[in-house]
């Protein structure tokens, strides 16, 4: 069967829609498809030989209008949208109307701003919306709490997470990684992973670096945020400004070889997002299979990742004060992370793997293409 992977964004681009295209990519290799991964050339980002790269008409941030693509869909038997991806959805809805082929779409997630984006985001899900999720053969959603929260409806609505790699993200200390960047091997160390751009101020890096102002400062602690982009500045100005810059450390983008790294330098995983933006968060998972408890925001589909305290705890979105208690409680309680860690990974290990969840859509392959 030859796939079609449609997707904005691809690696080395940080991102959690791009790693998932380039799993499934490989996964459905190894399980014999042909394979064909159609992304955008943006000018300022670096390419990887895995994907086919296309030159936009017009391209303003993630969006990218790809007209190319009716032709370049020809002779595949089922294409995979990543959603959303404006600019391209229509041109693949129209290959699937003109040929009679079938795709299948993964919502992602429903991108909020407060600003005159907005407008564009609601229009497009008013207008275009409703024609790329009615055509399309089955719409794939992280979790059903998710597709709730936003309306999303569809006859072949699935249920297909995301899965990670649970042998390169493995258990393990690493203190080596720690020693770099100057944090001592006795600290327990919050991680932060994600991106520090405009684009992803959803994170709440900022409502992080308060939350950690207030933490014990008689206690041994860090804060290690791994991820770079344009807004870097301001959260080392915040942690500066709030007295905190000697215990938060910037790591930068790590290389991806080195990403694991980070995760065994560090004890609990935090991923404090604040709006809709955030539907999933794959770095959780890879903390899970690192063994690391992590606090997450009380937000559809994040909150599916953690069993509050058992592998991890939730907290209000956006709540400074939410996100200390449940951070100072792991530097009162000695041990407490070692063990919602290790829960965290044999959840992971049930039902998030990436051979699990590669298998479950080769499934719906199968399925749709028989319709």
């Amino acid at each position: 069967m030859k796939i079609a992977i449609v997707t904005p964004v691809f690696p080395p681009y940080k991102g959690g829609m791009g790693a998932v295209a380039a799993h499934d990519a490989t996964e459905l290799k190894i399980r014999g498809f042909e394979v064909t991964v159609y992304t955008p050339a943006y000018r300022d980002r670096g390419k990887q030989p895995e994907a086919e790269y296309l030159t936009p008409v017009l391209a303003f941030g993630n969006a990218a209008v790809l007209p190319q693509l009716v032709k370049k869909l020809d002779g595949h038997d089922l294409a995979h949208l990543h959603y959303t991806f404006y600019g391209a959805d229509i041109f693949v809805w129209l290959w699937s109307v003109l040929r009679r082929k079938p795709y299948v779409l993964t919502y992602h997630m429903q991108p909020k701003t407060s600003d005159w984006r907005d407008l564009i985001f609601r229009l497009h899900r008013l207008i275009i919306e409703p024609l790329i999720v009615r055509q399309a053969r089955a719409v794939l959603v992280s979790s059903f709490d998710y597709a709730q929260s936003i309306g999303l409806k569809h006859d072949q609505l699935i249920e297909m997470p995301f899965g990670v790699d649970e042998q390169r993200f493995a258990p393990g200390r690493d203190d080596e990684f720690r020693a770099k960047y100057n944090i001592p091997s006795s600290s327990l160390v919050f991680v932060f992973v994600g991106g520090l751009d405009r684009a992803h101020s959803f994170k709440g890096v900022d409502v992080l670096i308060r939350a950690a102002a207030h933490l014990d400062f008689n206690q041994d602690w860090r804060l290690l945020i791994v991820g770079d982009g344009d807004m870097r500045t301001a959260y080392t100005e915040l942690a500066k400004t709030l007295g905190i810059a000697d215990r938060v450390t910037f790591a930068g983008a790590v290389r991806d070889a080195e990403l694991p790294r980070a995760y065994r330098a560090a004890d609990v995983h935090i991923l404090p997002s604040t709006s809709k933006s955030e539907a999933f968060g794959l770095v959780t998972l890879e903390a899970a299979a690192s063994g690391l408890p992590s606090i997450v925001s009380d937000l559809p589909g994040m909150r599916t990742l953690v069993e509050h305290r058992r592998t991890g705890v939730v907290v209000a979105s956006g709540v400074d004060e939410a996100l200390e208690v449940a951070m100072q409680k792991f530097l009162d309680e000695p041990g407490l992370a070692k063990t919602l860690g290790d829960k965290a990974r044999e959840r992971l290990l049930s039902g998030y793997t990436k051979a699990i969840l590669a298998d479950r859509l080769v499934e719906v392959y199968n399925r749709m293409t028989a319709l």
